[in-house]
């Protein structure tokens, strides 16, 4: 009789999986993309007013986020890999019907549903990279991985406002089906299947009151949530303090676009880092590049050539610090790479929004340039502070890393 180990058919380590899951990466960060496109639509269909549109965004936003840390913790206790093709499944079908709502209240619930199931893939498939990265290069496996996330979500408005351009956004679910071969992809790779955990390991489980307690832990998610702050203010008012200093629309866009594809570069440039120069080092230089190339962009507030690669540049250093952060965190806790996963992926970004807010409040008050450099900067040195005290987890770590 064979022992249940061998008749489990296991995913393997290797770079073909890794690039599978930045894939689906890709696909799943693709659709959480769509509601910012369809919102003008939305709102001139129902009637909604900005501080609405608003409200629909931060529902969707709070729900995928904030409820990514207790599914990583029932990631790490439970086997639950099946979950992450259901997620990029159901997530990319919900948004992709939003445009089939009959009223706002139905509009409401499927974007709730579509948070509630996208909420699931970040935690999940970020302890499923974990355990199929090649070891000796498990950050830069990392990146190839928040790259394709990144990608995704970066070209979204392109593609998205483009086939609405063309077919109407209730045609939209027929790029569901993009979201289902990749589904597929990951079934023929059994990339849904939970290795065994190791019950004898001196590891402890995930102990919600020791890690509160654990001052690099908190202390990390900190300073990722303080970077955090500066990806989604920019996120959230760069078109509006384009528009309000004249430029058009489409050229706000643009250079929206133009972030968030530095941000691509940054998070897949820096991955085969941390190997030569710690992952500390790697984290405060990409801070520090982002204060630079940010500084330089909102001094000249034009959109010349140098100032979309300083925006670029302000991209890449601000996603540069994620593959490295999380690697940082999956050493802290060994057995639990999904929960510590899910805190860098999901809850800073969470708590990021929630902080953008009092960049909005600052920017009513004084102008929305000053509210940015007026929180965004203080952000980043401290930041850097937090980082600068924290001791970095030593390599003997993934040592403890799961067997596959």
């Amino acid at each position: 009789m064979k022992a249940t180990a061998t008749a489990i058919s296991l995913p393997s380590a290797s770079w073909s999986n890794v690039s599978i899951m930045s894939l689906s990466h890709f696909t799943s960060d693709f659709f959480c993309n769509v509601l910012p496109i369809m919102l003008p639509i939305l709102a001139a269909r129902y009637g909604i007013s900005y501080s609405q549109s608003a409200a629909l965004f931060m529902v969707f936003s709070v729900s995928t986020n904030f409820l990514q840390p207790p599914i990583g913790i029932w990631a790490d206790k439970r086997p639950v890999n099946y979950l992450m093709p259901l997620s990029i499944l159901t997530g990319a079908f919900f948004a992709s019907i939003v445009g089939w709502s009959p009223n706002i209240y139905v509009l409401i619930f499927i974007i709730l549903l579509s948070g509630i199931c996208s909420s699931a893939f970040h935690p999940i498939s970020a302890g499923i990279v974990h355990d199929i990265s090649p070891k000796r290069h498990q950050t830069f496996a990392t990146s190839i991985y928040i790259a394709g996330g990144n990608l995704g979500f970066a070209i979204a408005p392109l593609i998205i406002a483009a086939f609405i351009e063309q077919f109407t956004d209730k045609n939209l679910p027929f790029l569901f089906l993009f979201a289902l071969i990749v589904t597929l992809m990951v079934y023929k790779q059994r990339l849904f299947v939970t290795p065994p955990r190791n019950e004898n390991s001196s590891e402890p489980q995930i102990n919600l009151k020791s890690i509160i307690k654990s001052k690099q832990f908190i202390f990390l998610n900190t300073s990722i949530a303080l970077r955090s702050w500066c990806y989604c203010a920019l996120v959230v008012f760069l078109p509006l303090l384009l528009t309000a200093h004249g430029y058009s629309t489409v050229e706000s866009g643009l250079a929206l676009m133009c972030l968030l594809v530095g941000t691509v570069f940054g998070g897949l440039a820096t991955g085969g880092l941390s190997d030569k120069y710690g992952l500390r080092t790697l984290i405060v230089s990409t801070y520090v590049l982002t204060i630079a190339a940010l500084g330089f962009f909102l001094w000249r507030l034009d959109i010349s050539f140098i100032s979309m690669v300083a925006l670029f540049l302000a991209g890449a250093g601000m996603y540069g610090s994620t593959p490295a952060a999380i690697v940082w965190a999956q050493r802290l806790l060994p057995r639990n790479a999904a929960f510590a996963a899910s805190m860098m992926l999901g809850f800073t970004f969470g708590m990021g929004y929630v902080e953008s807010v009092i960049t909005g409040f600052v920017g009513d008050l004084f102008g929305l340039r000053v509210g940015l450099i007026a929180t965004i900067f203080p952000a980043l040195v401290l930041a850097i502070i937090i980082i600068l005290a924290l001791k970095e987890p030593p390599k003997a770590t993934d040592v403890n890393l799961k067997n596959i």
